[in-house]
């Protein structure tokens, strides 16, 4: 039995980092101050024999915790700890987390920063804690807990963790240690904001309610498998990605335990299935001379997404691809291996395959006779169909040529997988005659109407707030067309020249990276608008998206260096949001969080921020949707 008076614990909880406010994460204090009640009231353990160490969000908030500096976590872990006389320590850690090439766990303290992120080596604290280095007799048992991410180091390339490893002393063997992680090997762990709660923190508290601390030391592998059993009904529900891992290097009752299943004589556990056939030789020969020569193809990120997902395999977060050229990537899901007997690699390839039948049919039959081959020589399970793409939605089209006199010659088509003409002009027209045959357009396909309006306009109508022009809704009622339709201008005719290739690389690299890569928002202010900016813009494939958070006056030098940069999407604000002083920021008008959002939705959240009155203008300059482009003078 567990005497709680021979329990000590170390409790930490980070909210925020010196590395700066992108990294602030509300929720893990407020778990820590949690499972600190839980150990000192439920568990019985003397509050004295807590260590709680905190950093808050809100830095006014009276606390008369610690700071959890990496000073304060090492004389409490590696100091004050090891002199008490006790049975069992307990280390909770709730916070950001990154795994080494080793796979140990690493947890950046409050005063990390960039150059130097100072952290906790949890495993090599793990191992001094079992060495020497702490007297004989004391703490037979360390449990720890952590709810963090296990994102790969590589994926933070910034930071710069270095080596911080205490030095073990000589192996106690009869020390046993469990830790609890709230999520597998390159998965995130879900922090719930609007809860300012941990998912895993939150379902592990549930489990460990009302147990005194001698039941739950003893039933640790219970309640872990009970809390995995949680995390698998909420995945199936949607409600959850992350899988949660325990590992013990020994039983409490002396058997041997390996990951996350019993492995001894007298177990009737059926062990987890192995990892699936990695690529022979001969799969890496043909592979390599299907992909000699070829950039990165269309919807690499989607097939790479949904390689993991049709294995059953937790996706790595990050929202993009591990590498830039297809080899490499093969490489990283060929490492990974995969479930099920199918191997991560070939369900990538198929699916590039499936979107490559209409641009590029060859090389598609290729593909698939590749992975078809592959499967069979190394007895792989069957490939699944891969999705298709979502279908696309009826747009209008309507491009303006100025005739130099403020009239314009007008032409629109219809566009589902392919354009058709359906009007033009006999002469130029003003923008009042444009908008009244728009009205007429739109009501003659009332029952199929397109829920897409695309302008292609030259760059001086930018500043017309087409979204607000008034269309026939009903008999003696009109509406704003933004309201109605999601409405997108267009400047194709400015991408000509040598600004083409540019615009064409960006979109292209898009498709291939997908939408919501970290990198393809750009966010621009007042201080980046300058003469460089358009340069700034184009020096690389990101960023694909601009959020001009300008003023007023900068609007128009803004769009300029969007246009020179190749920049193909672009939103800024009407004069309206500047004149009624309510202007807020674009993400907030969006409702799109600070991180990676999908870039395709923003023609439908523009619609949806406009029909609550705020007055934003989009730019949506798909290259691959472009009509003929002569003009009717021509």
């Amino acid at each position: 039995m567990i005497d709680p008076e021979r329990v000590f614990a170390l409790v930490v909880g980070i909210e925020s980092y010196q590395v700066g406010p992108g990294w602030s994460l509300p929720g893990p204090a407020r778990d820590a101050h949690r499972f600190a009640d839980w150990l000192t009231n439920t568990a019985g353990v003397p509050q004295e024999h807590v260590h709680v160490l905190l950093s808050r969000l809100d830095q006014g908030h009276a606390e008369t915790r610690s700071q959890a500096t990496s000073e304060n976590v090492n004389r409490v872990l590696f100091e004050e700890l090891p002199k008490c006389d006790g049975d069992l320590l307990w280390i909770y850690w709730a916070g950001h987390g990154y795994i080494d090439s080793r796979y140990q766990l690493l947890l950046p303290c409050a005063d990390a920063t960039i150059p130097y992120t100072r952290h906790l080596n949890l495993q090599a604290a793990l191992r001094w804690w079992r060495s020497s280095n702490v007297p004989r007799g004391r703490f037979r048992r360390v449990v720890a807990v952590g709810d963090t991410c296990r994102v790969e180091t590589r994926r933070a390339q910034k930071l710069r963790f270095g080596t911080i490893e205490p030095e073990a002393g000589d192996l106690i063997p009869e020390r046993q240690q469990f830790v609890l992680y709230a999520a597998r090997p390159g998965q995130a762990a879900q922090n719930q904001a609007e809860r300012q709660a941990g998912q895993f923190t939150d379902t592990l508290l549930k489990r460990l309610a009302g147990r005194p601390v001698s039941e739950t030391v003893e039933g640790l592998v219970g309640i872990a498998r009970d809390v995995q059993g949680d995390f698998g009904v909420m995945r199936a529900k949607g409600e959850a990605w992350q899988e949660p891992e325990f590992v013990l290097n020994k039983g409490w009752d002396g058997s041997t335990l390996f990951g996350n299943h019993w492995v001894d004589e007298t177990s009737d556990i059926v062990a987890e299935p192995a990892g699936a056939p990695v690529l022979d030789q001969d799969a890496w020969t043909e592979v390599g001379q299907l992909f000699q020569g070829r950039p990165l193809p269309p919807y690499s990120y989607d097939a790479y997404r949904w390689a993991f997902e049709v294995t059953g395999c937790a996706v790595p977060p990050g929202d993009a691809l591990p590498a830039t050229q297809p080899l490499d990537i093969l490489r990283d899901l060929d490492n990974r291996q995969g479930r099920n007997d199918l191997p991560l690699t070939l369900p990538f390839v198929r699916l590039l395959a499936a979107r490559s039948r209409k641009s590029n049919a060859n090389w598609a039959a290729e593909a698939d006779a590749w992975v078809d081959r592959t499967r069979e020589r190394l007895g792989a399970a069957p490939v699944p169909a891969p999705p298709a793409p979502a279908a696309e939605n009826l747009a209008l089209h309507i491009r303006l040529t100025t005739d130099g006199n403020n009239r314009y010659w007008t032409r629109m088509w219809l566009y589902q997988n392919e354009f058709e003409s359906v009007w033009e002009s006999g002469q130029p027209l003003e923008l009042d005659a444009v908008r009244e045959e728009l009205g007429l357009q739109l009501t003659a396909r009332r029952s199929h109407a397109p829920t897409r309006v695309e302008f292609h306009i030259p760059y001086e109508l930018l500043d017309v707030a087409f979204e607000l022009w008034p269309i026939p809704w009903r008999p003696g009622k009109t509406k704003e067309l933004g309201c109605c339709f999601e409405v997108v201008l267009r400047c194709p005719d400015e991408r000509q020249g040598l600004a083409e290739a540019p615009w064409y690389r960006k979109w292209a690299w898009l498709k291939a990276h997908g939408d919501r890569h970290p990198q393809a928002v750009r966010e621009v202010c007042d201080s980046d608008v300058s003469e460089e900016l358009g340069s700034s813009l184009q020096a690389s494939e990101p960023p694909v998206v601009v959020f001009a958070e300008v003023s007023e006056p900068v609007i128009m030098d803004t769009l300029d260096a969007v246009l020179d940069g190749g920049v193909p999407i672009a939103i800024w604000r009407r004069p309206a949001d500047f004149q009624d002083g309510t202007a807020e920021p674009i993400r907030t008008t969006l409702a799109v969080d600070a991180g990676p959002f999908e870039v395709q939705t923003l023609p439908a959240r523009l619609r949806m921020a406009r029909i609550k009155r705020r007055p934003l203008a989009l730019m949506w300059d798909d290259p691959g949707r472009i009509p003929e482009r002569q003009t009717l003078t021509s």
